[in-house]
């Protein structure tokens, strides 16, 4: 389960290690994939939006992300399909930008659901290979569609 560091070497493979790695829905080789691809003190940061416009913000260390979502990983088998990225990076730092469509199949009915998700990889080349060090992503919200979130001034917030 554990990427080569070959791969680790490209943006793509990086990425491409994580959504593996996030799929699996094996608790030990996920702890295991999440080792081998954040810093050490990588974190993870999730926006989940709620249909009524609230918001729950959730942020911590990759191992606190593991513990957190066990309870979903019992209950269902993602699967990640990467629609669009873009990336900006100099020399040893990134940020990759993806929209993902996140597939779940609830494991007792085979029922699947699927969210789509705007991503933000913040990367750092280290030791010849890529690691992530943030990442953070929100769904999306009903009437804001997010396929468009890369191109500039198509989504509109509104503070209150």
């Amino acid at each position: 389960m554990v990427a080569q560091d070959t791969n680790l070497r490209s943006i793509g493979g990086i990425l491409d290690a994580y959504f593996t790695a996030a799929e699996t829905t094996d608790s030990l080789a996920r702890a295991t994939g999440f080792q081998n691809l954040f810093t050490e003190n990588g974190s993870i940061t999730s926006v989940v939006m709620n249909y009524d416009g609230t918001n729950r913000v959730r942020e911590g260390s990759w191992q606190t992300y593991l513990e957190k979502t066990g309870q979903y990983y019992r209950r269902f088998t993602p699967d990640f399909v990467e629609i669009s990225r873009e990336m900006e990076y100099y020399l040893e730092i990134a940020s990759v930008h993806c929209i993902v469509a996140q597939y779940s199949k609830q494991n007792m009915t085979s029922k699947q659901y699927k969210e789509e998700h705007w991503m933000q990889f913040d990367l750092v080349y280290l030791n010849e290979r890529w690691y992530i060090d943030n990442l953070l992503w929100i769904n999306e919200m009903p009437g804001v569609q997010i396929q468009n979130a890369l191109i500039t001034d198509t989504l509109i917030y509104s503070p209150e």
